[in-house]
């Protein structure tokens, strides 16, 4: 497995995201890029139009997850531009200095059901030598 990556497992009528990363936000940004997966052909290039600075925190690691796929998730459905990707900066040891990339809606291709919440149930953010992982519950 390389050292940073991301998947979807199907769950009843949601879905678990998993991501992994050398660091905290490493992992967030590959968080992010699962969470568009699920909504989002994963195949298609979407090309960002504007960007959205955001920072979340302060907060634990685990809560530091959370609120940023809650805030992908708001401005999904908040934005005429969907949340395609974020690159994602951990500033001192308990906020995130978050960039979203927002693309058109016309130019992207959905395919999936729009998620609607990031459950706190059965989250786990782990670190160990190898870096972080993250496993997470979306409501769709």
């Amino acid at each position: 497995m390389s050292n940073r990556g991301h998947r979807s497992v199907a769950h009843t009528a949601d879905v678990i995201i998993e991501a992994w990363g050398p660091d905290l936000a490493a992992c967030c940004e590959e968080a992010v890029a699962a969470l568009v997966d699920t909504y989002l052909d994963a195949v298609v290039p979407h090309a960002a139009v504007e960007r959205r600075a955001v920072v979340v925190g302060p907060g634990s690691p685990e809560a530091l997850l959370v609120d940023l796929l809650d805030e992908i998730i708001f401005v999904l459905d908040t934005s005429p531009r969907a949340p395609v990707g974020a690159d994602v900066r951990l500033v001192g040891d308990d906020e995130l200095a978050v960039d979203v990339a927002l693309a058109d809606v016309a130019s992207v291709e959905p395919t999936g059901s729009v998620p609607k919440a990031i459950s706190r149930s059965g989250l786990l953010v782990e670190h160990d030598a190898a870096g972080f992982r993250c496993s997470v519950l979306v409501d769709v």
